[in-house]
């Protein structure tokens, strides 16, 4: 999640669902495929906070005035679950199998967490009480704070590794801000008027296995003259799948 002050790639999730495939000419190097995705992306942060790290104002992280060494220990997660309907174009390159892809994908927000956790807060009466724990930001007091539909781009690539098993490997990128912007201050600071303002975006990366169940293969008989195949081991059977 591009947006959030909490840099890096931390946030694992699931993706994975049925997909269709068309080819689009006779000799089968362009073909167009739409999946069904369940997919969950979010953002998370495990360590302390160095000093000069931003925090969010108000919204996502309570901030000590009087007890600034536990600003550092400011812990996030942000969990966002869609289901996404990717439409991707491929080109397969005829001879080693690997194909590349570009497309867009539009998603449904259908679940979301978002918690942070070791915060400390001051009490009403401004003793040295504190609250230690976490809190579950609640979603449906601040209506659009995600909003319900995401567009991204996707760029795609797939190597071949059996038939019609696959690795794949997807850059996603949103195409217009998820939520709502959010203002975050530097946390060695205490002043709410120096601020800098962010709009999220979902920064995605996939690996995935991908099988094709109505791809049928035959073994691949061209030769050069020293005697080495020509391509893969296993090739599409023209015959079998007609255009």
């Amino acid at each position: 999640m591009d947006g959030d002050e909490v840099f890096g790639y931390t946030k694992v999730g699931f993706n994975g669902g049925p997909f269709v495939k068309l080819m689009l000419d006779k000799k089968q190097r362009f073909s167009i495929t739409m999946e069904l995705l369940y997919s969950q992306k979010g953002a998370q942060k495990k360590y302390p906070a160095p000093n000069g790290v931003r925090v969010a104002l108000g919204d996502t992280a309570f901030f000590d005035t009087k007890n600034e060494g536990e600003n550092t220990k400011f812990f996030y997660n942000l969990r966002t679950d869609y289901l996404e309907i990717p439409l991707v174009v491929h080109f397969e390159d005829p001879r080693s199998k690997v194909g590349i892809g570009i497309g867009i994908t539009w998603g449904r927000l259908v679940y979301v967490k978002e918690m942070e956790h070791n915060f400390t807060r001051l009490s009403v009466n401004d003793t040295t009480w504190q609250i230690r724990g976490s809190r579950r930001i609640d979603q449906g007091s601040d209506p659009g704070r995600y909003k319900k539909n995401d567009w991204g781009f996707i760029a795609d690539v797939h190597i071949p590794i059996y038939k019609g098993l696959k690795f794949n490997f997807r850059f996603q990128y949103s195409m217009a801000p998820f939520g709502k912007s959010r203002k975050f201050y530097n946390s060695t600071g205490n002043n709410p008027d120096e601020y800098v303002t962010r709009r999220p975006f979902h920064n995605t990366l996939t690996f995935r296995l991908i099988y094709s169940f109505n791809e049928k293969y035959m073994e691949n008989t061209n030769y050069d003259r020293d005697g080495n195949r020509i391509g893969s081991k296993w090739i599409r059977d023209p015959e079998a799948m007609r255009w």
